[in-house]
């Protein structure tokens, strides 16, 4: 299989800016993961990249520029997002490549890059860290609010949005800390913006979530019929734990 094909491609997430500026889609290459007979084949990290790309014209879709960013096939669709202005890019890398001995082995990464797209050419202007693995975000309406499901930490990182600032604000923990890894792997906020849904891919439960400007805290813990998606979900009682950071509340609330 030639190379162009067996390097993963993610695809990704579009964004809509206004008429005078470009409509971008962002499509993450991750060049770690090849597959061979349905099987990983790991190669040493530093050649991914994270390709930004004008769709103005849908029929003369034109590459910008190619960021060299980390990102992992772990993660899409979900762990790219474009703000509703169409003015910033979140891009999660999930997963980085390490040695191991002579071989080389897959571990949690935390990092989220922040691209400014209203630069010619965007350019990246941040990096935030997260919990480990983030593998799910989903952006408000209202553009001020991220949130990002934490795969190997049981968390979700809350994350404010101020014009092309972008801060890590705190965390709501899913689980205790020793509990086992459920693997929250998708989030989505609704359309009022006032709650979240988290999917646990080894839980099967949906974690429900309130938000109150970038205050988060969950109420409810819902149990899951399916792997993560659209689920039926039946709520029950409330256990309050919390965290505060960045001067915001960040109350969890579980079922018992």
């Amino acid at each position: 299989m030639p190379r162009t094909l067996a390097a993963a491609t993610l695809a990704a997430a579009m964004g809509f800016a206004p008429s005078a500026q470009a409509q971008y889609l962002i499509v993450g290459n991750d060049a770690k993961v090849a597959f061979t007979d349905g099987k990983p084949v790991l190669s040493p990290p530093g050649k991914d990249t994270v390709s930004v790309v004008d769709i103005r014209d849908r029929a003369k879709p034109r590459i910008i520029v190619n960021l060299s960013l980390e990102n992992s096939v772990f993660g899409p669709p979900t762990n790219l997002a474009i703000t509703p202005d169409g003015k910033l890019a979140l891009v999660a890398n999930s997963i980085d490549v390490v040695k191991d001995g002579d071989t080389l082995k897959s571990v949690p990464d935390n990092k989220l890059f922040v691209i400014d797209l209203t630069t010619s050419p965007p350019a990246v202007v941040a990096t935030i860290q997260t919990g480990k693995q983030p593998s799910g975000m989903a952006i408000n309406r209202a553009g001020n609010l991220a949130l990002v499901a934490n795969r190997a930490d049981n968390s979700v990182s809350v994350l404010s949005i101020s014009g092309k600032t972008v801060a890590a604000v705190g965390t709501v923990a899913l689980a205790p800390a020793d509990a086992p890894s459920q693997q929250p792997s998708a989030v989505a906020i609704t359309p009022d913006g006032k709650r979240a849904l988290v999917a646990k891919a080894t839980a099967n439960k949906v974690a429900l979530l309130d938000i109150e400007r970038v205050s988060v805290q969950r109420p409810d813990h819902c149990r899951r019929q399916a792997r993560p998606g659209q689920s039926r979900r039946q709520c029950r009682g409330r256990r309050r734990s919390g965290e505060h950071g960045g001067g915001h509340r960040h109350d969890a609330r579980s079922a018992a």
